[in-house]
Parts: structure tokens; sequence; C-alpha cells
């Protein structure tokens, strides 16, 4: 295999809680066992780990996380595998064994985002005289439109349809810009400063903004000028000798807080994922899916107290897992 196949492939598990590990990562070549037993590649010591736990492992062309039996349970995207189960997994998946949770890196992706346009963004003054700040407003059928397509209503001369698409626009990175900010260290007031700073910022520009995927994903811009409006803040607060405490910004741009960002967006989506699945199942089949699927109770339990049989509680969650998988690989096409 090539160096250029090699980092293309690379399997990287960004450790995003739970006590801290050395870092987790394999090439295709390679048999990855998280367990309690020193004989695994990685042990991870806790009362809910298994001796052998979870496996990953590079099959035609793809890394494959298999359940090993494990007595608690291996949870892909908040959903827990079944015994013995291999799925195959997407770069953004999240992985939780015991109180570890991770998320998957695979390759090396690059980004060459245009930094006049970064600074652009960085710089947009907040108070024209004779512009209004569009009103933050959230719509219920912000799913119907594509990325592209809102990207292009920002850009609309038509006053409507630009509003109309600022508020799509909220709808959709608002949530993941707060809750980025807060677990930056930002109190809720500051965190709905941060978004209305960066999401104003984009409205400014969008008649110019010109969106080039082999440049980089727009998710890297919003990453980049989020990041640096946070820190922006924190050294002012600092240059005031205000408090900072609690304030995890560090000037280093390759802090952990990137890997943050990346967390806060897959869980986004993952949210997006199960408010488009409930509506399509019987709320029965919806509570089978919650309390056999992602709290962890057993399927002669949940089918006992839901009047079902333990088949039929198995049978249910396998059915909105599938439905939520499906949704969530298209969200992610559908990502700029």
């Amino acid at each position: 295999m090539t160096d250029s196949n090699k980092q293309q492939n690379l399997l990287v598990l960004n450790q995003i809680h739970g006590k801290e590990l050395p870092l987790i990562s394999g090439q295709p070549n390679d048999e990855i066992i998280l367990g309690r037993s020193p004989e695994c590649s990685f042990q991870l010591t806790n009362r809910y780990i298994s001796r052998k736990h979870a496996q990953l492992t590079f099959k035609k062309n793809r890394w494959i996380l298999k359940d090993l039996e494990s007595r608690s349970g291996t949870y892909l995207n908040t959903i827990r595998m079944e015994s013995g189960e291999e799925v195959q997994l997407q770069r953004d998946d999240l992985i939780q064994v015991g109180p570890w949770k991770f998320l998957v890196r695979i390759g090396i992706e690059s980004e060459n985002l245009d930094e006049a346009m970064v600074k652009e963004l960085d710089q947009a003054p907040m108070q024209d005289s004779g512009d209004e700040v569009p009103t933050l407003v959230r719509t219920v059928n912000g799913r119907y439109e594509t990325n592209m397509d809102l990207l292009l209503q920002l850009k609309s001369d038509e006053t409507v349809n630009r509003e109309m698409g600022w508020g799509i626009f909220v709808d959709r990175y608002g949530p993941i810009i707060c809750g980025f900010a807060r677990n930056a260290g930002l109190p809720s007031s500051e965190a709905d400063d941060i978004m209305q700073t960066v999401l104003f910022n984009f409205f400014k520009v969008a008649d110019r903004f010109e969106y080039d995927p082999s440049k980089g994903r727009f998710r890297g811009y919003l990453k980049r000028i989020t990041l640096n409006a946070i820190r922006q803040r924190y050294r002012k607060k600092r240059e005031g000798n205000l408090d900072t405490h609690g304030m995890n910004v560090a000037e280093d741009p390759r802090d952990d807080l990137e890997a943050v960002f990346d967390r806060e967006w897959a869980e986004h989506l993952l949210s997006e994922a199960m408010t488009e699945a409930r509506p399509k199942f019987e709320p029965k089949t919806w509570e089978a899916f919650e309390l056999y699927g992602r709290r962890g109770m057993s399927a002669a339990r949940a089918a006992e107290r839901l009047g079902m049989t333990p088949e039929s509680v198995r049978h249910a969650k396998s059915r909105v897992m599938r439905s939520v998988r499906e949704i969530v690989i298209r969200l992610r096409e559908e990502e700029l």
C-alpha cells in the first residue's frame, strides 16, 4: 500500500469524553481491539468495559466497527449495537464504549480556505449605518432546502428571499455555534453574542462569498471564524483584566477546540436525523428504540414495559436504527 493510501485510510479516534487515553489510531493493516485486558491494542480500564469490548478492522477498503459481545454494549452514533454486530464506519461517527466517547476521523482532510475571505468574515463591521441586522427567526421547514440553495438565497438581491435564507441559516448553524461557545467556557449570554456576531458577519458578506469545495468545506469557514471570534473575546477580556476563568481557549490554533467544534457539528446532525426519523414510526416502536437502543435497557425489560415480545423490541430498534443511519448519511452528503 502506498503512503498516499495509508494517509487516506488512516483511522484516528479523537477522544471527546472520559479519562484521558493515549491517542487511538491505526493503519489499514492494523487490528485494533479496545478492552480492559492488557492484551488489547488499547487498554481501557473501567468496570463497564469488557475484557475485549470492541474491534476496529479495515475490510474491503472500509473501516469496520465490531462489538465483541461486550457486557455493557458498544454505541455508535448514540445507538447501541447488537452483540457481535459489525458496522461500516463513516467520518464524524461517534463511538462510545463505557464512559469514553470518540469522534471518528478517517484520512487526513486538508483545508485550503480562501484566507482573504476568512479575514473579511472576521472583520465585517457590526454596525454599518443604513444596515439592519436581520431578525433571528427559526423556520420549521429548513430541511427542505439544500445547503447550496441556502447559500444562493443568502446571495439573493430580493429582500424576502434573503431574509428567508437568513432564517434557515440561523436555524441550522446557530445551535452549533452556541453549543460550541458554551463548551469553550463562555456563559450562555456571551455564547449568544458569539453566534450573532458570526452569523451576522456571514450575512454581511454573503453577496461576495464564493464557495469553492476544492478549498475546503463550508464547515471549515464556520469553524475558523467562530474560533477567531471566541479567541478575540478572550484576548479583550484578558487585556481588560476581566474574568476569563473557565474559558478553554488557547492561542495555539491547533488546540483541541477544533475537535470540540467537530463534535458539536456531529451531535447536531445526529439530533436532526433523530427529529426527522421520529414521525415515521408509531409511538410504541420509537419507545422500544429509545429504551433498548439508546438507554441500554434489556430487550426483555423493554418488552415487559411496553407489552411487546423481546424479538419485536429488537425488530423495532433495528428498523429505527436503519432509518436514522440512512438520514445521517444523506445529511452528510448534502453538507457543504
